[in-house]
Order: C-alpha cells, then sequence, then structure tokens
C-alpha cells in the first residue's frame, strides 16, 4: 500500500519514492490514483495496441500500455499513466519510466477519468509536445483526433460511424477502421 496523502503535495522525488505497485499520477504536486479499468475500457486498449504495433512493426517506435510512468520537464512536477504511448526516440526511456512526450498518447475516457482526461491531461500533453493525441469514447464509439499546430492542439478529426477510416497525421503507416476497435461491444 502506497504512503501517499491526497491532501498533501509532493515533489516528483518524493512521489516516485512513496508510489510502488499503485497506478497514481501526479498533477502539479498532487496525486491522483487510478481505478480499475472496465472491460469495455481494457478492449479497446487491447485492439488499439494490435492495430498500432501491426502498424509499427520494423520501426524504431515502440507502443506502451497504460503501466508507462511519463514525466513532463515541467516547472510543476507532473507525471501521468496515458493508456497507450507511442514513443519513437528510445533516448526518453530510462530508469523504467519515458522522461518528455511521446509521439501520440491515447486516453480512454471512463466516467472516474473523463474530465481530466479532457482539460487537464489535454493540457499537459499539449504543453509538453505530444505529437498527436487520441480521445477514444467507447460509449459514443468515437475517436477524436488532435494534432499539435504551432504549440496547440488543433481537433483535426472526429472519426465515428460516419467517418470509420481513422488515419493517423503523425504515422503514416497507422489506419485502421474504428469497426475493428469497437467491433466486441456490438456483439
Amino acid at each position: 500500500m502506497t504512503n501517499l496523502d491526497k491532501s498533501k503535495t509532493y515533489t516528483l522525488d518524493e512521489f516516485l519514492l512513496c508510489v510502488k505497485e499503485e497506478r497514481a499520477e501526479l498533477y502539479e504536486g498532487i496525486p491522483v490514483f487510478m481505478s480499475p479499468s472496465s472491460y469495455e475500457h481494457e478492449g479497446v486498449v487491447a485492439n488499439l495496441i494490435g492495430e498500432f504495433m501491426n502498424a509499427l512493426k520494423g520501426s524504431t517506435c515502440q507502443v506502451f500500455g497504460s503501466n508507462l510512468q511519463v514525466i513532463f520537464p515541467f516547472k510543476d512536477d507532473v507525471t501521468v499513466l496515458p493508456d497507450i504511448s507511442i514513443i519513437c526516440d528510445k533516448n526518453k526511456l530510462r530508469n523504467k519510466r519515458c522522461y518528455g512526450a511521446p509521439d501520440m498518447v491515447v486516453e480512454v475516457l471512463s466516467p472516474s477519468t473523463a474530465r481530466n482526461d479532457r482539460l487537464r491531461k489535454y493540457h499537459y500533453y499539449e504543453k509538453a509536445g505530444v505529437h498527436e493525441y487520441l480521445i477514444i469514447d467507447y460509449q459514443n464509439q468515437t475517436i477524436e483526433k488532435y494534432v499539435l499546430h504551432e504549440g496547440h492542439y488543433q481537433l483535426e478529426e472526429i472519426y465515428s460511424n460516419e467517418n470509420k477510416l481513422f488515419r493517423s497525421t503523425r504515422f503514416s503507416d497507422i489506419t485502421f477502421s474504428i469497426d475493428d476497435i469497437f467491433s466486441f461491444l456490438n456483439e
């Protein structure tokens, strides 16, 4: 069990010393504990990881799930656990963590995390320089694609039943039908 107190602020070093096996993030010094995910959430994550790994096979990029801590070099201490990270610069990977911005980050919305994913994490990813940020809403079966332009995110595309063929802006080899991502929800 963790020694973290939700009512206290922590430096990054203090946080990393205290958090062991727990899933927790640090938002500007404040610990935020992560709840277990639903099967819908995990199914979407698994399908996306499969698509990404197939598309990036043979490249220098690596695909990671939600247990990779991503630490941002902000003045205020921030570390997050994105649902999926794609990292192409292996120099960012050290001490079992990623230091700096992944090339792509994916967050799958859950009722308990949607607000943070859309506001706080959106801001962190934009500020850190994550090139492409996907927000997945499995309840509505949509994918929002935000792409960094001149330091700010622009909503480039929303994929849904009317627009099913996803194409990454950052990775030309990543394309898939959203039916493949959400198919298990419709069985």
